[in-house]
């Protein structure tokens, strides 16, 4: 089975302005869901293939991510990174525009 694990990453905050590039014990925080999920990859290794991807807006975002060993194919646009988005719909979005044959 494939297995596409996307985690959605906006670069804005209203609660905690750049919330996901802020240190927690060390790393980002946006690194440690991206530790978790490759631990997943890791785990089902064999049994499924599972990719990794970060969809973002923000260019800084993705270099952390790639840094940590997320896939980053593309960039977000501004307009599907606002907080009123629901992810579904976001994320949905790109897949279908970025993956669909």
């Amino acid at each position: 089975m494939r297995i596409l694990c996307v985690i959605p990453v906006r670069g804005g905050s209203k609660g905690i302005p750049r919330k996901n590039l802020r240190p927690i014990a060390g790393k980002p925080l946006v690194a440690w869901t991206i530790e978790q999920a490759l631990a997943a990859k890791e785990e089902l290794a064999g049994e499924h293939e599972l990719r990794v991807v970060v969809s973002t807006d923000d260019a800084e975002l993705a270099d952390i991510a790639r840094e940590y060993g997320a896939e980053v194919p593309f960039i977000r646009p501004a307009h599907l990174a606002e907080d009123t988005r629901s992810e579904e719909r976001r994320v949905g979005k790109e897949c279908r525009s970025r993956w669909s044959p």
